[in-house]
């Protein structure tokens, strides 16, 4: 077996059992020692695998005569791998991806190595069109073609329209742009950038493996989605303001504050230890303070700051061309769950703004009670607040040559709203608060 697909396999596995994300595990301590060239497979494997999931299932499905729900969990994640190089990587032989399939499944369980065989073996290989068009449940054929569930894709067509939702689920199942920013270094050797789409101090990665450079390693190059660095620039912060970031972690939105305000000071909450201690080694500037904290409680910190930025916890229905396995995980009541969650961490922070003082809320989720409505409620909370037209702080962006001049007016009202893939970014609402 090739280390790419073992790794493949095992990121899967911890993503089906233990609910794990594929990003953070493909980049874990068990990627060490792969060379770029089977990193950049197993990536491919691991992420076409969960972007395909429904396809792949009713392939298998058809091929093994019995629901995959009824398949053992090992047999069917070597049975996706399989199917998806079998149907979506036609460099692959077929033989390589059958026997190597079956090789995984019996290195986990030895007798499911014959069941794997055989289903691969008799897959359905005719285009996906072909195989629905005498499909008669009409949800499942949409569940299939665009292989988002079907609950989510009816939601979207019910609040952005049948055009929008379909075009976001194309987005999702293709490798989304990966953008980042430099905090004043060169660009890394072996890495090729490329100007970015909305911001001009952003860039994309054309090629290379920025997180296995020095300059990742030590903050002077951040990954982070265009819409993502959008969102911290609306605070747009004084030169020596004081800063809190509410949610902090992975850090990236703190990283470019500090950077938009060369004299200020960030205070970031995290609730878990694990990611506030890979945040403080993150940014070592002394400039920031990492305290492990929840934010919907009273906050260990005293009041009075100039700009609070609020990424809050969301169901992420932005970032599923990234983050593919949060599709399947989502439940209808989830959305109106976190808006709740949102609320209370937006309720209590806000009450550390000072007079005159900003807030940004934002989430990457395109789902109305996440947004909007959760402003709303924030208002009847605290009616001392006031929403900032978000037009005219882009406007202010761009006169300012921060905003690209080509970059498209994402505004839905007083709000931010970017849908995924409109500007080869995650999907973001954002609104903007004063005191």
């Amino acid at each position: 077996m090739t280390p790419a697909r073992q790794l493949a396999f095992a990121v899967l596995q911890a993503v089906e059992t233990a609910g794990g994300y594929a990003g953070e595990l493909l980049h874990s301590p068990r990627s060490r020692g792969l060379s770029p060239a089977d990193r950049r497979l197993a990536t491919e494997l691991v992420m076409g695998v969960l972007r395909w999931r429904a396809q792949l299932d009713y392939v298998i499905e058809r091929a093994a005569r019995r629901p995959a729900a009824k398949i053992a969990p090992e047999a069917l994640t070597a049975l996706r791998l399989g199917a998806y190089q079998l149907r979506f990587l036609s460099r692959i032989p077929a033989n390589a991806a059958v026997n190597e399939s079956v090789d995984l499944a019996k290195a986990a369980e030895p007798h499911l190595a014959g069941f794997v065989n055989a289903v691969l073996r008799h897959l359905p290989r005719d285009p996906v069109a072909a195989l629905l068009a005498a499909e008669p449940d009409l949800r499942r054929r949409r569940e299939v073609e665009f292989s988002h569930p079907a609950w989510l894709l009816e939601r979207w067509s019910r609040h952005l329209g049948p055009e929008a939702a379909a075009a976001i689920a194309e987005y999702d199942n293709q490798p989304p742009p990966t953008a980042a920013w430099l905090d004043g270094a060169a660009v890394p050797e072996g890495v090729a950038l490329a100007p970015g789409r909305l911001l001009t101090s952003a860039h994309r990665v054309v090629s290379g493996d920025v997180v296995h450079t020095a300059a990742f390693q030590s903050g002077a190059i951040w990954l982070q989605d265009e819409a993502s660095q959008l969102v911290a620039h609306l605070l747009e912060p004084g030169a020596g303001d004081t800063m809190l970031d509410a949610c902090a972690a992975p850090g990236g939105k703190a990283a470019l504050l500090l950077r938009l305000a060369p004299r200020g000071r960030v205070v970031a909450l995290e609730l878990h230890g694990k990611r506030a201690r890979l945040l403080r080694r993150r940014i070592p500037d002394p400039r920031l303070a990492v305290i492990g904290a929840d934010a919907t409680r009273p906050l260990p910190v005293s009041g009075g700051f100039d700009r609070i930025l609020v990424d809050a916890p969301c169901t992420g229905t932005g970032t599923l061309a990234r983050n593919p396995e949060i599709r399947w995980r989502l439940a209808p009541g989830d959305p109106a769950r976190l808006a709740a969650l949102q609320t209370t961490i937006l309720a209590n922070t806000a009450r550390a703004l000072r007079p005159g003082g900003r807030l940004v809320y934002s989430v990457c989720s395109i789902e109305p009670e996440e947004g909007p409505a959760v402003v709303d409620r924030l208002l009847a909370l605290a009616p001392d607040l006031r929403v900032l037209p978000a037009a005219d702080v882009l406007a202010r962006l761009r006169a300012h040559g921060t905003l690209r001049p080509e970059a498209p007016d994402f505004t839905v009202g007083p709000f931010l709203r970017i849908l995924p893939g409109a500007a080869a970014t995650d999907g973001f609402f954002a609104a903007i608060l004063e005191r």
